[in-house]
């Protein structure tokens, strides 16, 4: 399970959305959930009685849950806010892992399990092991290391599109 630094380092901004989903589908860890509503706490921000029931204390993952979704009702758009939180999430990941994993061969790694964990999505086949390669590439004429090189160029074309996507080039 991932916390709340993969945000930090990726620059997605972090909602209720984002910690419920992540919770709720076993990718986040659920002290997310707190250290997001001390750090609304230490910025003064306006918050609800359940946003500050979170930042007291959040072990029990029901109730953590519970609170959540009370905060998403309140804040209303819930399904297109969920739709989203999916995508943030797979995308901050992936910047993560591809910021601090250092060999490639655990990064591609890391990356298959990544496509299977969220269901598979098109937009990640191009970097994806062992999926068909574009048909201007051809494998047997590479070596192993040069089409590692080749997927993780396609990695980093992904990343790019998806940082202009939302918004977070520097």
């Amino acid at each position: 399970m991932y916390g709340i630094s993969i945000f930090d380092k990726t620059k997605i901004q972090l909602d209720w959305a984002i910690i419920y989903y992540g919770i709720n589908n076993d990718i986040l860890s659920i002290d997310i959930a707190q250290e997001f509503a001390c750090r609304k706490l230490e910025h003064d921000e306006q918050m609800v009685e359940e946003e500050l029931e979170l930042s007291w204390s959040s072990n029990e993952r029901l109730d953590v849950l519970e609170l959540l979704e009370r905060i998403l009702d309140i804040q209303g758009n819930v399904e297109e806010s969920l739709k989203n939180a999916k995508d943030k999430i797979r995308i901050a990941i992936i910047i993560y892992l591809r910021e601090t994993e250092k060999d490639i061969v655990k990064l591609l790694e890391q990356m298959d399990m990544i496509y299977a964990d969220f269901g598979y999505p098109v937009d990640m086949e191009k970097f994806i092991s062992y999926m068909p390669i574009d048909e201007n590439y051809i494998p047997s004429q590479s070596t192993i290391k040069e089409r590692r090189n080749y997927l993780i160029s396609k990695l980093d074309n992904f990343i790019n599109e998806q940082l202009e996507k939302y918004q977070l080039k520097e």
